[in-house]
């Protein structure tokens, strides 16, 4: 977790003419988030594509699927307003003049990307997601890549 975004500037700067697309969850990106502004100085021309479910997605799946179901502060969000995407990954992009954009609706998705790959430079695409959506291939605790839960076949 918060590997994706340093790996990308990496792979950004060696193969400066490739196209490096960095695929994060919101909680993994926030380790990081910080690094928008070295992109931005460094001209790195990193896309970004964040899965935002406004949780700790993975946190989240574990306490479902293997406790009683009681989530422990793996909600991001505001809880005193849950209808607000928060925090708002565009205003951080801003912030560090990077172009952005948010995806709401799956229709939407592959224009978005086709954009988000066409545009010149960083990009940052913000992908809502619901929150129940599971993180599959999963290797339960305690187990092996044997035991890998791999959802519908």
């Amino acid at each position: 977790m918060g590997f994706g975004l340093p790996a990308a500037m990496g792979a950004a700067l060696a193969k400066p003419d490739a196209i490096v697309v960095d695929i994060d969850g919101d909680g993994s990106f926030m380790m990081n988030i910080q690094e928008l502004a070295t992109i931005r100085v460094e001209n790195l021309p990193v896309k970004i594509m964040l899965l935002n479910n406004q949780h700790l997605g993975m946190v989240y799946q574990y306490e479902y699927e293997y406790g009683d179901g009681d989530s422990l502060h793996s909600y991001m969000g505001n809880p005193s307003n849950q209808a607000q995407v928060f925090p708002d990954m565009l205003l951080f992009a801003e912030a560090c003049n990077i172009t952005a954009a948010r995806v709401t609706k799956k229709a939407e998705l592959r224009e978005a990307i086709e954009k988000m790959l066409k545009t010149p430079g960083p990009y940052l695409l913000d992908v809502m997601v619901p929150h129940q959506a599971q993180v599959l291939q999963l290797i339960p605790d305690g187990g092996t890549f044997k035991d890998a839960i791999k959802g519908a076949q």
